[in-house]
């Protein structure tokens, strides 16, 4: 018995293989093989059809983007625009206010002013008269009767005097 695997081999079984191989390939071509193949070709154009979905996506995405960035820009321009307007008007109705404030201020004070003086002077008269009494008795106890012109004078110097000071 020959150990060589070569001089085993006869030309029919030979045939028989290469027969049932090729018989094999062509069910298994059949069955598997263009089935997966018409998978496979569909799948890519699948990827293909989303990856240019996708690139007109971004392409949107991005011009919305871009949009967006713009009415941004503008939205903050008009907003910064009416806020420099309403700084601008609360200052002026600041001013306004400062000014009618300061004027009623001035008004209220030269009124406070008039009756101050006006109070004043009813006092000092008050008080002329109480010293020119005073003065009158005191003189009068200390040196008899006193002439009522002499004492006003005596106290209208004084108060005089005291206003100079």
């Amino acid at each position: 018995m020959v150990l060589d695997p070569f001089a085993q081999l006869d030309l029919r079984t030979v045939a028989a293989v290469v027969l049932i191989f090729a018989a094999t390939l062509a069910v298994l071509r059949r069955t598997c093989m263009l089935p997966l193949i018409d998978v496979m070709e569909r799948r890519a154009a699948r990827i293909e059809a989303a990856r240019a979905k996708r690139a007109e996506a971004e392409a949107a995405l991005a011009a919305a983007r871009r949009r967006a960035e713009e009415l941004l820009a503008q939205a903050r321009a008009e907003a910064d625009r009416i806020a420099g307007a309403a700084r601008e008007e609360r200052a002026r109705a600041r001013q306004e206010r400062l000014a009618r404030a300061g004027a009623d201020a001035d008004a209220s004070l030269a009124r406070g002013r008039e009756e101050v003086a006006a109070l004043r002077r009813e006092e000092q008269a008050r008080l002329a008269e109480d010293l020119r009494a005073c003065v009158g008795q005191v003189l009068a106890r200390v040196a008899g009767p006193v002439d009522e012109r002499a004492v006003r004078f005596l106290v209208d110097g004084a108060l005089a005097a005291q206003e100079v000071r």
